[in-house]
């Protein structure tokens, strides 16, 4: 990693406070606690782009907040109740294809647990909106909550912004294909085997630089102050690695690819959001090139039979 990639990861630091934060200010209503993200995603029509603004929306967009014609949560039925996130010995693979297969079934389930706690926020922010829309007042309670959620995700807007804060909330606040969660692990684990991995349960790459926050690399430069992140198990790794590409600056057109695909009824691609992960290598577009070629050349092995996505 060089210098840029420093700043890609300070956000981890806070994010038990974050989190911690949102809990105490969503103290939900009954009729909110068991949110059906399946349900909810997919069915609220989205905040367009008509009204430009300091986001970076372009003027003149076309693209309308039209019903989406296809869901977008990942049923809680699917998910297993109970799985392992201790990382397995993946070194003990001598066949590459099994291991390549073994990597992503332990992984899988872990991505799509995570991403969808993501997706109840985020069926959460489209509730509030259509009642926004609708012209009915929000609680105090939820207006806090919004704001909370606004924090953790560093959208630069508040409540009182009305439409303009909510199409930045749903920017930023979705699921991250599990094609893509599951290539960028296996290329900066080393599918599972590196050091980092093995010792810290830490799958992509994040830095940390509060002293003793991770594991210091053997060939760290003189005078560098970083270390690499150490999680406690593999799903605090992906926890934290959905909640950068959701909120860093340097990966805000990876947010705008999806949102674009979400006005248009789609679900997520990972090709194409991987065109907006140019910084999180220093290789740069060389990096996007190869997660894509990733993608293409290990589908068969992912165990995703998900349309339209690959994810």
């Amino acid at each position: 990693m060089n210098r840029k990639m420093r700043l890609l990861f300070i956000l981890t630091l806070a994010a038990s406070l974050a989190g911690s934060g949102f809990l105490q200010a969503c103290q939900r209503k009954p009729e909110d606690a068991d949110i059906r993200p399946e349900e909810v995603i997919g069915e609220v029509a989205l905040p367009d782009f008509n009204k430009a603004d300091k986001y970076g929306t372009d003027q003149g967009h076309k693209e309308t907040s039209t019903r989406q014609h296809q869901k977008g949560g990942t049923s809680a039925a699917s998910i297993p109740e109970d799985m392992d996130t201790e990382l397995p010995d993946f070194t003990n693979y001598k066949d590459v294809k099994e291991k390549k297969k073994a990597f992503f079934d332990f992984l899988r389930p872990i991505v799509r647990k995570e991403n969808h706690e993501v997706l109840k926020e985020r069926a959460y922010i489209l509730l509030k909106w259509q009642r926004f829309a609708r012209g009915q007042e929000l609680s105090e309670k939820e207006i806090q909550c919004l704001n909370a959620l606004a924090e953790k995700y560093r959208v630069d807007a508040a409540y009182d912004q009305g439409e303009v804060f909510f199409r930045k909330m749903l920017i930023h606040v979705d699921k991250i294909p599990v094609s893509l969660a599951l290539i960028q692990a296996a290329k900066e684990s080393g599918w599972g085997t590196s050091y980092f991995a093995r010792e810290g349960n830490n799958l992509f790459g994040h830095w940390c630089f509060k002293k003793g926050c991770g594991i210091i690399p053997r060939r760290r430069p003189e005078g560098a102050t970083y270390e690499v992140r150490a999680f406690d198990d593999v799903a605090a790794s992906v926890r934290a690695y959905i909640r950068n590409l959701n909120s860093h600056p340097a990966y805000r057109e990876v947010r705008m690819q999806r949102y674009r695909m979400r006005l248009a009824g789609k679900q997520p691609d990972a090709h194409l959001m991987a065109g907006g992960l140019e910084h999180y290598s220093g290789i740069g577009m060389k990096y996007v090139e190869t997660v894509r070629e990733m993608i293409q050349g290990n589908e068969k092995f992912m165990g995703i039979h998900e349309p339209a996505a690959r994810s």
